[in-house]
């Protein structure tokens, strides 16, 4: 039969067996803190954890004997020792997320703040682009105000010893073949968003029969427009519209600085060899304030369709591809130019489409007719 000492022994070691058993292991955390925010929640945890059981520290009075009592009566705050070592677990978990999540926010802002010196490096690439190419317009231009538009050679807007036809005759030309005023109207009416609001008249250099001065007028747009046919003239007069006679790039180098609002030109700049459109697209960027718009319509010379029509003008000079006309806008100084395709074809003139080499085909053939180069004069800074 065990003695007393013996039972007290065996009760012990079953006491602490279910102590060790309900007290799970401290979570493990890194030594040093990973911000000197969390170290005012880590030492207080680490603290706690020399307590989740009664200790009796060896160098009290009658050590041995407390020590020896605490283990027998250890018993009686069990659930308290569970719970307390739960609870420290916890709070090691809760100072390890806090940790964690502080150091992918580092990270993020360490990321951002290299993606903030790069936007900085890129923005001053970009304003150092900028003022060059302003700076070489702005050669341009001054080396155009100071030509004579009369006197510089090879910037005539007529070509030597071309044949000219009889106003009377290419007034009829452009009755039978470039369609009423009514229809060409309706497709410049595209136009006319564009030129809402913008910072002083409109000039239609080569405004013909005065569809869009008519159109303008409609809006309440200020506008005038100038035309070499003296009975195209004439006949925008009779109509009440404010135009005169004469050369488009002329009217446009008597204009002063920044005096207009925006230029448009419809189906003219194909009529003028490659010096003449670019003396033309230099004057009026000269003459457009900040903020104004030019619109320049011709001839779409991606489409053979198209240049079936183009070659059946006989006044026609050359055509002036896409390309090239965004160009020599970009070299005169307008700036977010775009291309816009205008006149399509109706379906009944283009092939059925059945596949995409069908309608690669309706591309180059039966492709647009027009298009039409839109840019902007840079507003102040």
């Amino acid at each position: 039969m065990a003695t007393g000492d013996e039972l007290a022994a065996a009760l012990a070691r079953e006491i602490r067996a279910a102590v060790a058993e309900a007290a799970p292991a401290e979570a493990e955390l890194p030594a040093e803190p990973v911000s000197e925010e969390l170290a005012d929640i880590r030492l207080p945890v680490r603290r706690a954890g020399q307590y989740v059981t009664p200790t009796i520290p060896d160098a009290s009075r009658f050590a041995g004997a407390k020590s020896t009592v605490l283990r027998l009566l250890r018993f009686l705050w069990r659930g308290q020792a569970s719970f307390n070592a739960l609870m420290l677990e916890a709070a090691h978990g809760v100072v390890a997320a806090l940790e964690r999540n502080r150091a992918a926010i580092d990270r993020e802002a360490r990321r951002f703040e290299g993606m903030s010196e790069d936007l900085a490096r890129w923005k001053t690439t970009a304003e150092k682009e900028a003022r060059r190419r302003d700076s070489e317009q702005d050669t341009r231009i001054a080396y155009l105000e100071a030509l004579s538009s009369r006197s510089s050679p090879g910037l005539s807007t007529t070509v030597p010893n071309a044949p000219t036809l009889p106003e009377s005759v290419y007034a009829l030309f452009e009755e039978r073949f470039r369609g009423s005023t009514v229809e060409v109207a309706e497709k410049q009416k595209f136009y006319l968003p564009f030129l809402w609001n913008v910072p002083g008249p409109v000039l239609d250099a080569g405004c013909g029969r005065g569809e869009f001065l008519r159109l303008l007028k409609e809006q309440g747009i200020a506008a005038r427009g100038v035309d070499s046919n003296s009975l195209a003239v004439e006949a925008c007069r009779a109509a009440g519209l404010d135009v005169r006679e004469g050369d488009a790039i002329d009217a446009l180098a008597a204009a002063p600085p920044a005096s207009l609002g925006a230029v448009v030109s419809f189906q003219v700049v194909e009529h003028w060899p490659a010096a003449a459109t670019f003396r033309f697209l230099a004057e009026a960027r000269r003459a457009i304030a900040p903020g104004g718009v030019l619109v320049v319509e011709t001839v779409n010379t991606d489409s053979l369709s198209a240049m079936n029509a183009f070659y059946l003008d006989p006044t026609h000079v050359r055509p002036v591809p896409p390309e090239a006309l965004r160009f020599l806008c970009d070299a005169a100084g307008f700036r977010e130019l775009r291309v816009e395709y205008r006149s399509p074809l109706p379906a009944s003139e283009r092939l059925e489409e059945r596949s995409g080499n069908d309608a690669r085909l309706n591309a180059i053939l039966f492709g647009p007719q027009d298009y039409a180069v839109i840019g902007w004069v840079p507003a102040a800074e």
